[in-house]
Parts: structure tokens; sequence; C-alpha cells
């Protein structure tokens, strides 16, 4: 019994009782599995002693995206722990593309198609528990929930960061795994400065560090370099999961409602991100070259923008939802580099209501078209 015990433990989801056969005879030596059969019986689970302490969840893939909406929850959770836990989704012939994407865009770790064979899944698990395991050991450093200005110096200075960087690089070469890196800095810093001044500016930037540490997993490590700039290191995630994190940031950011002398103020955020499987000549130099000019480049961009490896990515796309609230408080500013996006995303839906509807918009609609999409 005792040997039992020492073993790490996973939290399968399925509702194929050959699967949970088949996974938990595989994984039966390394591990002892929880096998639930739906995602209302996971999240409980994972909210119990015994789920809780899972190194990492295996579920079906429609389980995860399901009305419960498990990955959607479990990346939201306010316990870092349990937010940060690696999901490996099982993919079957019938699981659709939109499926797989919805499935990473709510931030799947990694997926492994069926019929899977045993190195392939004993591998990946092995490998994902053992790194989750190690890094949930690691204390970050905490900020205080005061404001004064020794706040920003308590993050991880530079120096440790690039410690860890090179480790990361090191693990993720050996493991064939990707890793992503971001440069973080406020859009309208020297705005922000001429108009209410640096102490004032301060405070802001140390609201700013706050809202970054509290959307952090347990294993990402953030450092402040001054002038209102940050890095940050996504282990084990690929340029999608390091989007997704930093739009989680300015989301985060914008929910602060930060004010300045009881008047809110707009505090958008340029992004950078370098996102690689690491080879021999990946350095922290190269890494730090790189992110430097993308953040230029998205700093060009003004409001919430993030630059990537896909050139030309250039400002976030935000939702109609998000787009109307701000139109409601009146905050339209920085909603201009959103603009072009909106209308593109909506031109289906124009479709689709003038052929409803009759509404006669068809020459209408394509003069959006030929104005909003040149190669049309």
């Amino acid at each position: 019994m005792s040997e039992v015990n020492t073993k790490p433990s996973v939290l399968l989801v399925a509702q194929s009782p050959m699967i949970v056969k088949s996974v938990s005879k595989l994984l039966g030596e390394y591990f002892n599995t929880i096998s639930v059969n739906d995602a209302e019986a996971a999240w409980d689970a994972l909210l119990e002693r015994t789920g809780s302490e899972a190194a990492l969840i295996i579920c079906e893939l429609q389980l995860s995206i399901d009305g419960f909406g498990l990955l959607e929850r479990l990346r939201s959770a306010s316990n870092n722990q349990l937010a940060a836990k690696p999901v490996l989704l099982l993919v079957s012939e019938v699981d659709s593309e939109e499926s797989r994407e919805k499935a990473f865009q709510r931030g799947a770790t990694d997926f492994i198609n069926m019929p899977f064979s045993t190195t392939e899944l004993t591998t990946r698990v092995r490998l994902h528990a053992q790194y989750f395991l190690l890094h949930s050991q690691i204390k970050k450093p905490e900020i205080e929930q005061d404001t004064s200005l020794n706040v920003l110096q308590q993050l991880t200075q530079e120096s440790y960061f690039n410690s860890r960087l090179n480790q990361e690089i090191a693990f993720s070469l050996r493991h064939k795994m990707s890793i992503g890196v971001c440069k973080i800095k406020l859009s309208n810093l020297k705005e922000l400065v001429a108009e209410k001044g640096k102490p004032a500016t301060i405070v802001v930037v140390q609201t700013v560090a706050k809202s970054i540490q509290k959307t952090m997993r347990s294993e990402d490590t953030l450092c402040y370099l001054g002038n209102a700039e940050f890095n940050l290191l996504f282990p084990a995630t690929n340029g999608i999961g390091s989007a997704i994190g930093l739009r989680r940031i300015m989301d985060a950011v914008e929910e602060r409602n930060i004010q300045i002398d009881g008047k809110a103020i707009s505090v958008p955020l340029a992004a950078a991100i370098y996102s690689c499987v690491p080879d021999s000549i990946t350095t922290v130099e190269t890494i730090s070259e790189v992110l430097r000019s993308r953040l230029d480049e998205a700093l060009a961009h003004g409001g919430n923008s993030i630059v990537s490896s896909k050139k030309g990515d250039g400002a976030v796309t935000i939702s109609v939802e998000k787009a109307l609230k701000m139109l409601e408080r009146d905050d339209t500013s920085g909603l201009s580099v959103y603009a072009r996006g909106l209308m593109i995303s909506l031109l289906p839906f124009i479709e689709y209501a003038d052929g409803e509807l009759n509404l006669g918009l068809h020459e209408s609609d394509l003069q959006l078209h030929k104005k909003l999409l040149p190669s049309y």
C-alpha cells in the first residue's frame, strides 16, 4: 500500500469504459488513476483532496469543452496550482478541427491522438506530470498588498530571469517542447508621465504588476526591467498559448479600473512574443534581441497590441461584446485599432441577416468587402 501511495495521481475524464481500462492499465506502473465520467464530476474531484493532488488531467476532448466548460473553468480558477494543471486531451477521428482549436484556445496543454501507443501515452503523461510537479514546488515572490515603492523591487530581477530562461531552453531542447517568452510595456508611458507625473505613474505600473501576477501560473516567471517594462516566461507554452496568457493580462488590467484622482484612466499594454521549440543555437541573447524588435513594433501600433512570430500580426482582436461595453462607457481611446478586425468579423452575420430579413444590403455588403478586404 505504501508503494502505491508514493505514485503521483492523474485525473482521467472519460465516458468510454474501454478508454478508462486501457489508460489505467498503461499508466499503472507510474501513476494512480482517479477516473470520472463527466466534466462536473471532474471539477468536484479537483476540489477534493484526492483530486486536487493530481499531477495532471487526461480528458476526452469533447468533455473538456462541453456546456460545463471544464477547461475554461480550470484556467480561470483563483487557485494558481489548480489553474496551472496540465490538461492532455484524447482526440478521436470524429473530433472536428474546430473543436480542437476551441480546446487549444481555452488552454489545453497537449493532444494525444487515438488510438494511442503505449510509448506515446506514457511518455507524454510522464513528461508533463514531471514538469508540473517540479515547478509546483517553486515559490514565486509575492507582491505585497500596498502601494509602496518596494512593490516592483520585490519582483524577480533580470539576472535570475535569464537564469530561469536558460534552464527552460535546456529543458525544452532536451524534451522537444515549446517555450514562450514575452515582453510587456505600457503603450502610453510618455503621455502618462507628462499628464499625471512620475509618482502617479509608478502606482499605475505597480497595479499592472499585481494584475500580471494574478493571472500567472505557478511555473511562470515575471521580471521587472524598469521603465514600465516586464519580461514574462511561459514554460512549455507555444505562441497561441502565450497570446492567450497576454490577453488575460490585458483583460485583468482593464478590469482593475485604474483611477488617478478619482478619474479612470486607460492603461493599454504593448506586448511581444517569442515562441519556439529551442535548438542548439537558441540563446537568451537571441531571444532578447527578437523581443526588443517586436516590442518596438507593438508600441508603434498603439493601444493593446501583441506582435508575435507571425509577421504583421498586429493589434489584438477583441470581442464585439467588449467593444460595445467600451462604447457604452465612452471609452473609445484605443478602440480604433480594433475597428477593421471587428467589422471583418461581422461580415458573415451581415450577409446572413440580409438573407433572413430581406434588408436589401447586397450592394452595401459588396462595398464593405471591397473596402475591408482589398483582395476580395
